[in-house]
């Protein structure tokens, strides 16, 4: 799994995007900012809406990860972007693809939302809260803008990582 994951760190170490307050960008916004980390980074993944609830709740899906970005009622803006997938027991190289494609995402997301994260602390955080949801279950860390938090139930195969501006709370 270090090797997959290396191997996509590297693409986004480099990546970067220009972008003022990306957490003031609505919801419906997300795919469009995270496909073009994608792109640059040179994967062929990329995110696809679903749905979209009065343009506070949209779902966006990426072959078996999904994710879900809510911003607030009473303004413009994402305050919660939630990545998730569901393992299987039994298959470990598809599980492996899976870890790679929401890892991936999450790259995009740090790229694309936190901007001013350090390339080099971008690369850090991927490995720290991948090998998390393969050890311990459970991380927390925070970036200048963003909190992160993994976590993985193991009854369910439930894998969910939030990217949250500390603005918004830790909930």
């Amino acid at each position: 799994m270090r090797l997959a994951l290396g191997l996509f760190l590297t693409a986004f170490a480099s990546a970067s995007q220009a972008t003022a307050g990306p957490f003031e960008a609505p919801p419906q916004r997300y795919a469009e900012a995270v496909n073009a980390a994608l792109h640059q980074a040179g994967t062929d993944l990329r995110l696809r809406q679903t749905s979209c609830e009065a343009g506070t709740r949209c779902r966006f899906a990426a072959r078996l990860v999904d994710v879900d970005v809510t911003g607030p009622a009473d303004r413009p803006g994402t305050e919660r972007i939630l990545i998730a997938a569901i393992f299987r027991q039994g298959d470990d190289e598809a599980a492996t693809r899976l870890i790679d494609d929401t890892l991936t995402v999450l790259g995009a997301t740090m790229v694309a939302y936190d901007p001013g994260m350090a390339v080099e602390r971008r690369g850090e955080a991927l490995l720290e809260l991948g090998d998390a949801a393969l050890g311990v279950g459970e991380a927390h860390l925070d970036s200048a803008d963003v909190h992160y938090a993994l976590r993985f139930d193991d009854v369910s195969g439930r894998l969910e990582i939030t990217a949250a501006t500390l603005r918004a709370g830790h909930g």
